[in-house]
């Protein structure tokens, strides 16, 4: 018995060492050259882009210890520098003498799509359809610039080009040279339309185009391991929600927050919740759902008491009530 015992816990032991020492973020190179476009594509050790070859022309990238984008540096001069707060959050870019450029704004220091950006000490308003994608921008409540895009993410027409924003297709970062478009989780080519560098799991353009095609006030409960941890999490109306830990070094009697998870949606991972047409408003459920998920109201985070799944139940039972049709 104390054998069986003990490989028992050996066993356990070993599946979550290997289970927790995953990296699901990690990149693999899918395209090492463009032979239509005659450009190359160079990476560091662990598959982040580091050199574009192309037209005579090498645009190298230095990155932090985050593997985030330090510079930008064309033929050896430094063109474009870049200060982030977090993973994805892309803050201010300045040119090589580190003069401000671009300084991008967030509502809270949870989102990750900016609202705006400040030029020149001058305010710019930006407007995302439902893909993430930046549409248009304003200035003092005027379109100063639209976009339109192909099937694959490529600018077709830009009414301002002088008036340069990083934020393009799917929230993907634009750079302009090559027209590449840089997430956390690979780079895009939209001339082409591939993945040149892509986590293993997801095709986040794909994910958001499925998406955004949902019929209105559908919601899904969504459940999978998208880092090291399996997560819980609902979409709904175009955008999902999960409920996080702000402070990853503290798990119990911490708090979090609602973070943005519209990338992660995927049939395989999420279910439709159906409800009682007859009891419940769906109307009403969904947009009680929408609400929520897009709070960033801190609460308290607890890995035992208060993760990611009690908040989704949280969420859908208190919106059942709210959408329960009244008795006649």
């Amino acid at each position: 018995m104390k054998k069986f015992i003990y490989i028992l816990f050996s066993v356990v032991l070993l599946s979550s060492f290997f289970y927790f020492s995953q990296n699901r973020m990690a990149l693999e190179i899918l395209k090492t050259e463009d032979q239509n476009l005659k450009t190359e594509f160079e990476f560091s050790d662990d598959h982040q882009l580091t050199n574009i070859i192309m037209n005579n022309q090498t645009i190298t990238f230095k990155l932090d210890e985050n593997n985030r984008r330090k510079s930008k540096i064309i033929n050896g001069k430094v063109v474009e520098k870049y200060l982030w707060q977090g993973d994805e959050k892309l803050y201010i870019v300045t040119d090589s003498q580190n003069n401000v450029l671009r300084e991008y704004l967030y509502k809270t220091k949870y989102d990750t799509l900016p609202y705006g950006m400040k030029v020149n000490n001058k305010i710019y308003h930006f407007i995302f359809n439902k893909m993430r994608t930046l549409r248009v921008v304003l200035s003092d409540k005027k379109i100063v610039k639209t976009l339109a895009y192909d099937k694959n993410g490529f600018i077709v027409q830009d009414s301002n080009p002088s008036l340069k924003v990083d934020f393009s297709y799917a929230g993907g970062l634009i750079e302009t040279n090559s027209k590449l478009l840089f997430f956390v989780e690979g780079v895009y080519d939209t001339k082409n339309g591939f993945w040149v560098t892509r986590i293993k799991n997801d095709d986040v353009i794909d994910n958001l185009k499925l998406l955004s095609k949902l019929p209105k006030n559908e919601v899904y409960l969504c459940s999978d391991t998208l880092d090291t941890y399996y997560h819980s999490y609902l979409c709904t109306n175009g955008s999902c929600g999960g409920f996080y830990a702000i402070d990853y070094m503290n798990y119990f009697n911490g708090r979090g927050t609602m973070s943005d998870n519209s990338k992660y949606f995927h049939p395989k991972r999420c279910e439709l919740i159906h409800l009682e047409n007859s009891i419940y408003d769906q109307n009403k459920f969904s947009t009680c759902v929408e609400n929520k998920i897009q709070s960033k109201r801190i609460k308290m985070f607890d890995a035992l008491s208060h993760n990611c799944h009690h908040e989704v139940e949280e969420i859908i039972n208190s919106c059942k009530k709210i959408s329960k049709r009244e008795e006649i």
